[in-house]
C-alpha cells in the first residue's frame, strides 16, 4: 500500500517578513515581538539581508521603549540606523531615525530629537512622511509648543484616514487628546479618547485600549473627578501590569491624583516608584517630571525646603534640556516653597507673575491659574495699598480659569478674594466669598463616595475654613458662630454613610484578610513564613483602600446642622457646650435655654499639656508601672487643671445641667468624667451639634439586644454571660462563635448591642482600626454592612474611643463611623482598660440602664459608684452620642 501523497513543506518566513511582523506586534505583544526580532536576526545571519537587520534592530528598539528602558531602545535603534545607511536603505534609515528621535527626547535630549526627525522627514513620503509629522507633534508637545504640535496631530490624522492607517489614527488621537486635557478641553480629549479606544478595540489590541482608559482617567482628573480616574486608572494597571508593565507616565499621573486627593503618602511612593522606572530605564525626561512631582507632593506636605530644593533640581534639569515650558512649571513650584517657607518679597512677587503669564500664554491654564493665585497670596501679604491692587489684578488673570477649574482650585480663589475684601475691611464681603469658597467645596466632597477621601479632602480647605471660622468669631454674634462651627468641623459626617462592604470585590478581601490574620496568629513567633502572611496583610489592605475610592457620592451637598431654635427645642433642659479652637486659642459656646453665649477660654497648649499628663498617669495607672502614689496625684492634678480651664469659666452659664459637649478634634480623647465638674454629671460627647441633632431624631431599631464576647482577654466572656443572662431574649454569641459575619447579622436591627473583645486602634490607618473577634478584625469596612446599626452599641475594649484627627477636625475611628451609620448612641473608652474593671463596671451599666435610666446617665452614675485605681481606668470610657 503507498503512503499517502503530502505537499511540499511550507517554506520557513524570510528573516525580512519576520522582522516585519516584529514591528507590527510591538503595539499588541512586545515579547511577542522581541521573539520574533531575535528570530530575524538568527535568520540575517545566514541570509546576509540588511533590511531584514535593520527592521528588526527597530522591532527591538520599539519594545524597549514599550519597557521604558530607553538605553536599549537607543542602542538598538542606533544599529538599525547604522545598518540601513550603510547599504543605502534611505527609508528604513529615514524609519530608524523616527523611532530613535522618541527615545532621544526620554533620554532627556529634545534637541538632538527634533534634528533627527526633521532628517527622517527629508527621506519620508505619504504615509510614513504622516507617521513621522505625529512622531514631530509628540516631541513638541513635551518641548512646550502645543500650537505647532496641534497643528502636527491634524496633519498627521488627515494623512492616516486618507490611507486608512486606523492603528496610526488612533495613537494621533490619544496623543492629541492629552494636549487637550492640558489645556483643558476635557470634552474635545474625551471624544478624542472614545475614538481611539473604539479603534484598538477594533483591532484586538488591549494593552493600547488599556492606555487609553487610562488617559481617560487623566481627563477626568483634569476635571476634577477624582473617584472616576482613580477607577480609570486602576482599570488600566491591571491590564498594564499583566501585560507590558505601568509606564513612567502612567505612574506620574496617578502620584498628580493622589496628591490633589491629599492621600500624600501614596502619591510620594507613586512618584518614587516613576522615579526608580525612570532610572532604570534612563529616561531623563520623565525623570524630571517625577522630580517635580515630589516636589509638590513635599510642598503638600508642608516640606517647603524640600520641595524648592527638588523643584530647583528639576527646573536646571529641564532648562538644559531646552525644555522651556516645563522649566516654567518647576519655576512656578519653586516660588510657591519660597512663599510657603516665609522668605518671600516684593522680587518673588514680580518672579512669580512672570511665570504665571508665561504659563498661561503657552496655554497651561490650571498651572498658570495656580501661580496667580500665588501671586495674589504673596501680594496680600505683603500688605500695602498697592500690593492690595496687585493682588485684586492677579486674582482676575485667575478669574476665568478658576472658576470652571478642579473645585478646590475654585474654592481658594474665593478664599483669597475673602482675603483681599477683609483687607480692604469689607467684612460683608469677605463672608460672601468665604461662604462661596466653602460651598464649591462641598459639592465637591458630596461627589467622594469614599469616607477616607472625605476626610482627607478636608485638608485643601483647611485653611478657608478656619479663616470663616475666625470671621464668625471677630465678626459676627454668638449664633452665628455656632452655626459656622457645626459647618467647619467634622462636616464629612453629615454625608451619607459610605458602605465599601457592599462592593463584593471588597468584601471578599475583608475575608482575605481575616483569614491572614487568622494563619499570624496560629504561626509560631520568627517563623520564615510572618514575612510574607505581614505582606500579605499589607497588600490587601492598600486593594481595599484604592478600591473604596472609587465610590461616587450618592448625593448632593447640604448644608449641615439644624437650626438654631430646632437645636434647642431638642437639647431640652441639657446644656450644649461647643469647645472650639481658633487661632491657638479656645472659644466656647454654650447653647442653654435657646439662647448662645460665647466665651474665650484662653491659649491651647497648656489644655493641651495638661491632657497630655492626664493620660500619661491613666495608662500608668493602668499598667501598674511606676509609683502608684505619684501616679494618682498627677492624674488628680491634670483633671482639676482641666476643670478649671474647660468648664469652671461656664458655671454661671451651665449650672448643673446634664451636658452635650462638642470638643475640638484635639480633645477628643479626654477622660470627662475625671474632671470635678463632669463627676455625678450625665455627659454625652459630639464631634458636633448637627451629629448630636441626628442621633437623638434617629428611631431606635426594636430588635433583641446582642452580647458578643471574644474568648479574649478572658474577662469578656464572663462579662458578656453574665449581663445576658438578665437581659430578656438577649442574644448571645460567645467564644468560637463570635464570628464577624454572624456579629454583624444579629447586631443588624439590634435595640442594644455589646461587644467585650479586644480594640485595635490603627494610627497608620484609622479605617483599620477594628475589634478583634473569632475569625479575626472587624473592621470599619466592615461595620458599613450595617443596614440598620444597633441603637445603643458598647464597645467593652481598650482604644475602642480613639479617632484620628484630620485637619477641618474631621474624625476617623469606631465611634465616628458608627454614629454617621445611624448608632444612636455609642459607649467606647479612650484608653487601655483594667479587665476586671471594665467587667464590673459594665455589669453596673447594664442594672441602671434597665431601671430606665439613659445611656448618658447610666454611664455617670456606674462611673461615680467605681473607686481606688479601677476609677482610672473605668474613666476612659464615655458616651458618644445622643446618650
Amino acid at each position: 500500500m503507498k503512503p499517502p501523497l503530502s505537499g511540499p513543506t511550507p517554506a520557513p518566513p524570510s528573516a525580512l517578513t519576520l522582522a516585519t511582523r516584529a514591528v507590527e506586534a510591538v503595539a499588541a505583544d512586545p515579547d511577542e515581538a522581541r521573539a520574533l526580532a531575535v528570530a530575524a536576526l538568527a535568520a540575517t545571519r545566514r541570509a546576509k539581508d540588511p533590511d531584514a537587520t535593520s527592521v528588526a534592530h527597530r522591532a527591538l528598539g520599539l519594545a524597549a521603549r514599550v519597557g521604558d528602558d530607553a538605553h536599549t531602545a537607543a542602542r538598538h535603534l542606533r544599529a538599525a540606523l547604522r545598518v540601513a545607511e550603510r547599504h543605502e536603505r534611505m527609508t528604513l534609515a529615514a524609519e530608524a531615525r523616527m523611532s530613535l528621535a522618541l527615545v532621544l527626547d526620554d533620554l532627556g535630549r529634545p534637541a538632538a530629537a527634533v534634528r533627527e526627525i526633521d532628517v527622517a522627514l527629508r527621506s519620508l513620503r505619504g504615509l510614513r512622511r504622516g507617521r513621522a509629522v505625529m512622531q514631530r507633534a509628540l516631541i513638541l508637545r513635551r518641548l512646550g509648543h502645543d500650537e505647532e504640535a496641534m497643528a502636527g496631530y491634524r496633519s498627521a490624522l488627515r494623512v492616516f484616514r486618507r490611507e486608512g492607517d486606523r492603528l496610526w489614527e488612533a495613537r494621533a488621537l490619544n496623543n492629541r487628546a492629552i494636549l487637550h486635557g492640558y489645556h483643558g478641553s476635557h470634552r474635545l480629549a474625551a471624544a478624542d479618547l472614545g475614538a481611539a479606544a473604539a479603534i484598538y478595540a477594533d483591532l484586538d489590541l488591549p494593552t493600547a485600549a488599556a492606555q487609553v482608559h487610562h488617559n481617560l482617567g487623566f481627563v477626568a482628573a483634569q476635571a476634577g473627578d477624582v473617584p472616576l480616574a482613580l477607577a480609570r486608572y486602576e482599570q488600566a494597571r491591571a491590564v498594564l501590569t499583566r501585560e507590558a508593565g505601568v509606564p513612567a507616565d502612567a505612574l506620574l499621573d496617578l502620584a498628580e491624583l493622589l496628591r490633589s486627593a491629599r492621600l500624600l503618602p501614596e502619591a510620594q511612593q507613586a512618584a518614587q516608584d516613576a522615579v526608580d522606572t525612570c532610572r532604570r530605564g534612563r529616561l531623563d525626561t520623565a525623570r524630571g517630571e517625577a522630580a517635580l512631582l515630589l516636589a509638590r507632593v513635599a510642598l503638600a506636605r508642608g516640606n517647603a525646603e524640600e520641595a524648592r530644593d527638588a523643584a530647583r533640581s528639576a527646573r536646571r534639569a529641564f532648562t538644559a534640556q531646552r525644555r522651556h515650558l516645563p522649566a516654567a512649571r518647576a519655576r512656578a513650584v519653586e516660588l510657591g516653597a519660597v512663599i510657603a517657607a516665609g522668605r518671600a518679597h516684593r522680587g518673588t512677587l514680580r518672579a512669580v507673575q512672570e511665570v504665571a503669564a508665561e504659563l498661561t500664554t503657552a496655554g497651561w491654564l490650571l498651572p498658570g491659574c495656580e501661580s496667580w493665585l500665588d501671586a495674589a497670596q504673596l501680594a496680600l501679604s505683603l500688605g500695602s495699598l498697592g500690593d492690595r491692587a496687585s493682588a485684586a489684578a492677579c486674582l482676575d488673570r485667575a478669574a476665568v480659569v478658576a472658576r470652571r477649574g478642579p473645585a478646590v482650585l475654585r474654592a481658594r480663589w474665593w478664599h483669597l478674594r475673602a482675603v483681599a475684601h477683609l483687607a480692604d475691611g469689607d467684612v460683608p464681603a469677605a463672608a460672601r466669598c468665604a461662604d462661596a469658597g466653602l460651598r464649591e467645596f462641598e459639592a465637591h466632597r458630596a461627589s467622594l463616595g469614599a469616607t477616607e477621601l472625605r476626610v482627607r479632602s478636608g485638608g485643601t480647605v483647611a485653611d478657608l475654613a478656619a479663616f470663616r471660622l475666625r470671621l464668625a468669631v471677630e465678626h459676627e454674634p454668638a449664633e452665628q458662630i455656632l452655626q459656622w462651627s457645626q459647618r467647619c468641623r467634622a462636616a464629612a459626617l453629615w454625608l451619607p454613610p459610605a458602605r465599601p462592604s457592599g462592593d463584593p470585590v471588597i468584601a471578599r478581601d475583608l475575608a482575605r484578610l481575616r483569614s491572614v490574620h487568622a494563619d499570624l496568629a496560629a504561626a509560631p513567633i520568627g517563623a520564615a513564613h510572618t514575612g510574607r502572611l505581614l505582606q500579605r496583610q499589607r497588600d490587601l489592605e492598600e486593594q481595599v483602600r484604592r478600591r473604596s475610592w472609587q465610590a461616587h457620592g450618592t448625593e448632593e451637598a447640604t448644608a449641615a446642622g439644624p437650626p438654631l431654635d430646632v437645636l434647642a427645642a431638642a437639647l431640652g433642659d441639657l446644656a450644649f457646650v461647643d469647645l472650639l479652637a481658633v487661632d491657638a486659642c479656645l472659644h466656647a459656646l454654650v447653647l442653654v435655654g435657646g439662647r448662645v453665649t460665647h466665651r474665650p477660654l484662653g491659649p491651647v497648649q497648656p489644655v493641651l499639656d495638661e491632657l497630655h499628663a492626664l493620660r500619661f498617669a491613666q495608662r500608668r495607672l493602668v499598667a501598674r508601672r511606676g509609683h502608684r502614689g505619684a501616679a494618682t496625684l498627677a492624674a488628680d492634678h491634670a483633671a482639676a487643671d482641666l476643670d478649671r480651664m474647660l468648664l469652671a469659666p461656664l458655671d454661671d452659664l451651665i449650672g448643673d445641667r446634664d451636658l452635650v459637649l462638642a470638643p475640638t478634634g484635639q480633645l477628643q480623647a479626654l477622660s470627662w468624667s475625671l474632671l470635678p465638674r463632669c463627676r455625678g454629671r450625665a455627659v454625652r460627647v459630639t464631634p458636633s451639634a448637627a451629629t448630636w441633632w441626628r442621633a437623638q431624631r434617629t428611631p431606635r431599631p426594636d430588635g433583641p439586644s446582642v452580647f458578643v464576647g471574644a474568648a479574649d482577654p478572658p474577662q469578656a466572656l464572663r462579662e458578656v454571660t453574665g449581663i445576658a443572662a438578665g437581659t430578656p431574649a438577649a442574644t448571645l454569641l460567645a467564644g468560637d462563635r463570635a464570628l464577624v459575619g454572624d456579629v454583624l447579622h444579629a447586631l443588624d436591627g439590634a435595640s442594644l448591642g455589646h461587644i467585650a473583645c479586644h480594640g485595635q486602634f490603627r494610627t497608620d490607618n484609622a479605617l483599620f482600626s477594628a475589634l478583634l473577634l473569632a475569625d479575626g478584625p472587624l473592621t470599619m469596612y466592615d461595620l458599613s454592612a450595617l443596614n440598620r446599626p444597633p441603637g445603643t452599641l458598647v464597645l467593652s475594649g481598650c482604644d475602642t474611643g480613639l479617632s484620628a484627627v484630620h485637619p477641618g477636625e474631621e474624625l476617623l475611628g469606631l465611634t465616628s463611623t458608627l454614629l454617621q451609620l445611624g448608632t444612636r448612641t455609642v459607649v467606647a473608652s479612650t484608653g487601655p482598660v483594667d479587665d476586671e474593671a471594665t467587667r464590673t463596671l459594665m455589669t453596673d451599666f447594664h442594672k441602671r440602664l434597665g431601671t430606665g435610666c439613659t445611656e448618658a446617665a447610666a454611664l455617670s452614675a456606674a462611673l461615680l459608684a467605681t473607686d481606688g485605681d479601677a476609677r482610672y481606668s473605668s474613666a476612659g470610657f464615655v458616651c458618644y452620642g445622643a446618650g
